[in-house]
């Protein structure tokens, strides 16, 4: 199910499938670029909106049990709650998550959208989780300047990795900023150029999946654990 949130100046359309941010435009001007289907080699893969990860961001090679980028994009959500520019939606975890219930919510306010994540340990034992957001942001090809530098293109499919709590950058002459309200410490920036976009992803310690050094978060029995971040657009 597809809904739509909106005020006077900016528009957003969720998916109930995977809590997807579908679009999310301000002013009629993309912010996000549109969620679509391409071909990468003989598979079809889903590029552009923004969507939720959790339990994980990136590979698992710790647990060796969730997809890349967790289990939540893929499943089904359920809307708790809805006005015209908010909407809560939950979902009850998997397999070693199943008792483990994630609930995000996205509001608009003027041209910003917030993010909140909340994931809530039910079970009687700790989780591993190291979630974030993975916002595909609309980019031609003019050059893209990040906390006032200029990103080398070539370095983004192989991901650029940044400590920090806030990021602002400049795309198609939109100046916009990410502010990290909680549990924001990393950033990746990344694109594929399959399409006009760049992923500028606020997490908790990124790819810590993938190497248990890199200070996995472990959620304990009946803990709530909280992300939120502010995607400000200044025109």
């Amino acid at each position: 199910m597809k809904v739509k949130l909106e005020n006077s100046i900016a528009r957003l359309e969720v998916n109930t499938n995977g809590a997807y941010i579908d679009n999310f435009e301000v002013k009629g001007n993309p912010i996000f670029f549109p969620k679509v289907m391409v071909k990468i080699g003989e598979q079809l893969k889903i590029r552009g909106g923004m969507h939720i990860c959790a339990p994980n961001f990136g590979l698992d090679n710790t647990l060796k049990s969730l997809p890349s980028h967790g289990f939540g994009r893929d499943l089904l959500w359920e809307v708790l709650e809805q006005r015209e520019d908010f909407i809560r939606l939950s979902l009850d975890g998997v397999d070693t998550y199943k008792e483990v219930r994630f609930i995000v919510s996205y509001e608009l306010d003027g041209p910003n959208l917030l993010l909140n994540l909340e994931i809530e340990n039910n079970s009687n034992e700790e989780k591993l989780i190291a979630p974030g957001f993975h916002p595909y942001f609309y980019a031609d090809h003019s050059p893209v300047t990040i906390n006032d530098k200029n990103i080398d293109k070539a370095d983004l499919p192989k991901s650029i990795y940044e400590r920090g709590q806030n990021q602002k950058f400049t795309i198609n002459s939109n100046d916009v900023e990410i502010l990290g309200l909680k549990n924001i410490n990393r950033y990746v920036f990344w694109s594929d150029f399959k399409g006009d976009y760049i992923c500028i992803e606020p997490t908790y310690n990124g790819n810590a999946f993938e190497d248990e050094k890199k200070e996995i978060y472990h959620l304990k029995s009946k803990e709530i654990f909280e992300m939120a971040c502010e995607i400000k657009v200044h025109f």
